[in-house]
């Protein structure tokens, strides 16, 4: 009995031993990898064309502030009566031609009511000198007040010219618009109405933007302007 019992010990063991060289050299299968889905692309939306930015305008001119206007009374036509100067001859035989009206200073005058310095046959320049004395002039522009123009030979204004201010406007900038009226602007006394001036008061100089003197009347000097 002893005997079965050891032979048969051994065929299990033989069997054991068999069994786990089988597991030791089983290659294990490769983990099963999932199959990728292929989907089609879903649809984009249509892209809508860029729109350029809108290009930054250049600033308009800053307007002009508060105006100042004189008032459009008779004088403005009453002013001005044009009288041609007369022809005559002299005991030589020369002709000489007399003196047209209004001059620029009389049509200043008559435009303002300033009747005062009245010294004879005062120029411009003279008339301004003696406002100044009674403290009545101004370097600010004013409406109805007279802006009188430094000599200036080589233009033709050995005493001055003066011209009346039908308006002022303070611009953003610090220059002055001006609306102006004169005559013997070509002396022959013939009337400049409504000419536009740009007045620089850090120079106290004028440039005249309209009418006649518009071609050549730039920087001009200015003394000031007499007050009523």
């Amino acid at each position: 009995m002893s005997f079965l019992h050891s032979v048969r010990s051994l065929v299990l063991i033989i069997v054991a031993l068999n069994l786990l060289s089988a597991c030791a050299t089983r290659t294990p299968a490769p983990p099963s990898v999932p199959a990728q889905e292929h989907t089609a692309p879903a649809p984009q939306a249509p892209v809508a064309p860029a729109t350029p930015a809108p290009q930054a305008q250049a600033p308009s001119p800053a307007p002009c502030l508060d105006c100042e206007t004189a008032p459009q009374d008779k004088d403005r036509a009453a002013c001005y009566r044009l009288q041609p100067g007369k022809v005559t001859k002299n005991k030589k035989g020369k002709t000489v031609v007399g003196r047209c009206q209004p001059q620029s200073l009389i049509y200043a005058r008559c435009r303002t009511g300033i009747m005062t310095c009245r010294l004879g046959d005062t120029s411009p320049v003279q008339w301004f000198a003696c406002a100044r004395k009674n403290k009545a002039t101004s370097s600010t522009p004013k409406a109805h007040a007279v802006m009188v123009l430094d000599v200036n030979a080589r233009r033709g204004m050995p005493t001055g010219h003066p011209v009346y201010v039908e308006e002022a406007c303070p611009n953003a900038d610090g220059t002055w618009t001006l609306r102006i009226s004169h005559t013997n602007y070509d002396r022959k006394c013939h009337l400049d109405l409504d000419a536009k001036v740009i007045f620089y008061p850090q120079t106290m100089e004028a440039s005249f933007l309209s009418g006649p003197w518009s071609t050549w009347a730039k920087n001009l000097k200015v003394c000031g302007f007499i007050l009523r």
